[in-house]
C-alpha cells in the first residue's frame, strides 16, 4: 500500500526536477506563507517487528476524519540482489474490508500467468493471486485472505514458497517466512 504512494512521490519529484528553469518561479520574499497546522498527539506513523514481519501503520488525513490503516508486511531479499525479490502485505483499507493479500514482484514477469503463494509443494491450501497492475517499481498481485487460510498460515513457523514466472518464461521459487506472522496478525487486529 504504502509503496504505490513512494512511487507516486518519486515520479513527482523527478517531473519537477526535470521542469526548464524558466518555468520554475520563485514566492515572491513578501509572500505570506500559511501557518502550519497543529502536530497531533498521535503519531502519524508506527512500525513494530514481529519477527519476519513488521507491522506497519500510517495515519491518512486529519482531525475527527483522520483514519489509521495498517498492514503486516514482509520484504523478501535474496543474497547479491540489490533490492527486495518480492514484499508480501497483508491488510485492509477500510475496517468493514475483507483482509487482503497483496503481493509485489519486480516488473520482469510474464503474462499470462499467475503468482502463488504456498507452504509446499503439498499444501492443501494454496493461494493463487491475480495480477492488478505494473509499474515501473513492480507488478502487484493480490488475493482476498479467507479465515480459514489465515488460521492455517497462522500455524505455521518454517517457509512458505512465492511462485511465479519470470519476463523469459522461467519458473521462480522464491522462499518466504511464516516466523512472526501469527504475532503480526495479532497485532493487526488490534489496530
Amino acid at each position: 500500500m504504502a509503496r504505490s504512494f513512494w512511487v507516486a512521490v518519486a515520479a513527482l519529484g523527478m517531473a519537477l526536477a526535470v521542469q526548464p528553469a524558466a518555468s520554475q518561479t520563485t514566492p515572491k520574499p513578501d509572500a505570506a506563507k500559511p501557518a502550519p497546522g497543529p502536530v497531533s498527539a498521535d503519531p502519524q506513523s508506527t512500525t513494530a517487528a514481529y519477527g519476519d514481519w513488521v507491522v506497519r501503520c500510517q495515519r491518512i488525513g486529519d482531525g475527527a476524519a483522520a483514519q489509521r490503516v495498517c498492514e503486516a508486511a514482509e520484504t523478501i531479499q535474496t543474497q547479491g540482489a540489490q533490492g527486495p525479490i518480492a514484499q508480501i502485505a497483508i491488510g485492509r483499507v477500510a475496517p468493514t474490508d475483507p483482509l487482503r493479500l497483496t503481493l509485489v514482484l519486480p516488473p520482469n514477469v510474464s503474462f499470462p500467468s499467475a503468482p502463488r503463494m504456498e507452504v509446499d509443494d503439498k499444501d492443501a491450501h494454496p493461494v493463487d493471486l491475480n495480477w492488478r497492475r505494473c509499474l515501473s517499481g513492480g507488478c502487484f498481485a493480490d488475493a482476498e485472505m479467507k479465515d480459514d487460510l489465515l488460521q492455517f498460515w497462522r500455524r505455521q513457523a518454517g517457509q512458505g514458497s512465492i511462485k511465479f514466472r519470470d519476463g523469459v518464461g522461467r519458473d521462480i521459487a522464491a522462499p518466504f517466512s511464516f516466523r512472526g506472522l501469527a504475532q503480526a496478525l495479532d497485532a493487526l487486529a488490534k489496530s
